[in-house]
């Protein structure tokens, strides 16, 4: 073997690598076992990970030296995929934690990780806005209409790695002091309105001799009207100067399709004059679009496979699909992606992730401007989330979010916000099938599997929270599409399909929770005996910082940034100005009052400070503001801590 153009090795040197155990030795990663050449097993039954090592003859040319150098690198990153195929093919224990994942979690670094940035685009998907009656109808018919009124979610990065350092792939939860939480398929239908109950989302090879079509080009040209070309330079249908030829690997060239090549070329203002034909291309476009960038991304951002095309030849029939619940299994393989403390960007459905997490917790949860959803008649819940309503967000870090987590509170975490008062306002998709919401049952995302374990988090459902609790099936093993190019998957995912299809038959049975503390007191004992409920290690020291840990806390930090950045340049007397005195007096009072309408204050026990300066020398008209401000708070008709 040669690298880098060496040279042919001689004869006899092939021979005596290929004899001594090189490359030759060939591991198998199957989900059936993993073998090597010797089938030599570790004492505690799982297979050896590491292939025996023998030295290399002294290579003779630079071109060898090279090639040996890459042969040492694939041994390791082969070595180290296997390391992480053995951890998933393991035995799941009964009591799964995150301390049991070792330094394989990024909850074991937490001062060496790096912040998560997002591979879903929430934004690329507001530049495609739909507001074409024609075109609503169609999107209508296919069962997707609701997400174009997601149009953006700022995305708290913090937040979202926070939330990841305490989620479990062993059980597909977050391991947090007050229990386990998750994200369900209730969440998936109410946040964003689509359907969840319906066939798995997956379909048999349609591309290649003696199937439908016989290349992904030729089904484009069917289904799209055309195809990108490799070679071709687009431009932006709206500015000129930007231009694309869409270059990508051969692999990508032959399955994927870009993103912004779908929007160059079939986004419109209006539909109203196109054929029937070009409206279904112009919808199935727009469809595979918002599927790339926002509900079933990957970590590229840029392009979308092109194996969802097919199931939209008949939008009805696509609408029919549980397309919620392959986005949750899209998910949750992505949350166990990002626990890996290598990981830098997660993909997947974020603003899902993030949504779920203000409807349940208050960790860095925002300020709506209008709380009650009474103007959001036919629109999915997560649409009050929207930028334009949101009137604050707090500005948060994973430091503090770690903080917050870790003193989370039975009363700081809302388990059932979805009211029904809060659900006659929602659109029928969002209830339609809502009794599979407590399924323990496979979710098919084409070719990943992940389990939904609602068992585990009866408390979200309104019931009593189960104990010894199975965490998934126990022998199951998670599998990609990496080197599985020609799988049929319909028929390599057949078992978990069918249990999918009989999801009604796996129905956990709801026991209403009950107003004593018993239940929950056995479940938190024989949740703590197990869990790691504390990310973050007891200081020795007392911290010499203090995080914000509750919205009243940050409301209390933003007063004193705030007031401190207005009253700045009047410090040292560099500002004389009696209107711009006056407007900062105005200000520092505005926000004096949101503190103490959120905080209780005894004014009896507080010592007035117009009689604390006047002692002291300071001119009583240096505190007319303050004084004036004093005497309003002071009258009954605008006490607000009464």
């Amino acid at each position: 073997m040669a690298g880098g153009g060496a040279k042919a090795e001689p004869e006899e040197e092939l021979s005596s690598r290929s004899s001594s155990g090189g490359d030759s030795e060939k591991w198998e990663t199957s989900e059936e076992g993993r073998t090597n050449s010797k089938g030599k097993l570790l004492p505690d039954g799982f297979l050896d990970p590491l292939p025996p090592q023998k030295s290399l003859k002294r290579p003779r040319f630079c071109g060898m030296v090279e090639g040996a150098c890459k042969q040492g690198q694939r041994r390791v990153k082969r070595r180290d995929a296997l390391r992480e195929d053995i951890m998933d093919s393991k035995t799941l224990e009964v009591h799964p934690s995150i301390a049991n994942l070792r330094g394989l979690h990024r909850a074991a670094h937490p001062n060496e990780g790096t912040i998560l940035g997002a591979a879903s685009h929430l934004l690329m998907a507001n530049e495609w806005q739909v507001r074409c009656p024609r075109f609503i109808d169609a999107l209508e018919h296919a069962g997707i209409a609701c997400i174009r009124h997601l149009q953006f979610i700022r995305l708290d990065h913090h937040l979202i790695t926070a939330l990841v350092e305490r989620w479990c792939p062993q059980t597909n939860t977050f391991h947090l002091p007050v229990g386990e939480m998750t994200i369900t398929l209730q969440d998936v239908q109410i946040i964003l309105g689509v359907r969840t109950d319906g066939p798995a989302l997956v379909g048999p090879i349609a591309i290649g001799l003696g199937h439908r079509w016989l290349s992904w080009p030729d089904c484009c040209d069917e289904l799209l009207g055309s195809h990108p070309e490799e070679d071709v330079v687009y431009h932006h249908p709206s500015e000129q100067n930007q231009t694309s030829n869409f270059r990508m690997g051969s692999a990508q060239a032959r399955t994927c399709i870009p993103l912004r090549w779908l929007r160059w070329t079939f986004y419109r203002e209006s539909y109203m004059d196109l054929t029937m034909n070009d409206l279904l291309r112009h919808v199935r476009a727009y469809i595979l679009y918002m599927l790339g960038c926002f509900l079933l991304p990957d970590t590229s951002g840029s392009h979308m496979h092109l194996q969802y095309l097919p199931l939209l030849e008949d939008l009805g029939e696509f609408s029919q699909y549980s397309l919620g619940g392959s986005i949750l299994a899209h998910l949750y393989r992505e949350l166990k992606e990002a626990t890996k403390p290598t990981r830098v960007y997660m993909a997947g459905c974020l603003h899902l992730l993030q949504v779920w997490a203000w409807e349940r917790l208050h960790v860095g949860r925002p300020t709506l401007h209008v709380p009650f959803p009474r103007d959001i008649t036919g629109k999915p819940l997560g649409y009050r989330w929207n930028e334009e309503r949101v009137r604050e967000v707090p500005i948060g870090n994973v430091r503090m979010y770690r903080d917050e987590i870790d003193g989370l509170q039975q009363s700081q975490v809302i388990w059932e916000p979805y009211t029904p008062a809060l659900m006659v306002w929602l659109p029928k998709i969002c209830v339609d099938g809502m009794e599979i919401w407590q399924a323990r049952v496979p979710l098919i995302s084409w070719k990943r599997v992940e389990w939904h374990l609602p068992d585990r988090v009866m408390r979200q459902f309104g019931g009593r929270q189960l104990i010894e609790l199975e965490p998934m099936e126990r022998t199951f093993r998670r599998v990609d599409g990496r080197g599985r190019a020609n799988v049929d998957w319909m028929e390599y995912h057949y078992n978990y399909i069918e249990m999918w299809n009989k999801r009604r038959a796996y129905i956990i049975v709801v026991t209403p929770r009950g107003d004593d503390q018993e239940d929950l007191l056995r479940y938190m004992h024989w949740y703590r005996s197990w869990a790691s409920l504390y990310l973050l290690k007891a200081p020795i020291a007392p911290p010499n910082t203090y995080y914000p840990k509750a919205p009243v806390e940050r409301i209390m930090m933003d007063y004193y940034v705030r007031s401190k950045c207005i009253l700045r340049p009047f410090f040292g007397g560099k500002c004389n100005g009696a209107r711009a005195m006056q407007l900062a007096i105005d200000e520092v009072a505005s926000l004096c009052n949101r503190v103490e309408s959120a905080i209780h204050i005894d004014f009896g026990a507080v010592e007035d400070p117009i009689r604390d300066n006047t002692h002291r020398g300071t001119s009583p008209s240096s505190v007319v503001g303050a004084g004036a401000s004093r005497v309003r708070d002071q009258e009954p008709s605008s006490s607000t801590n009464q």
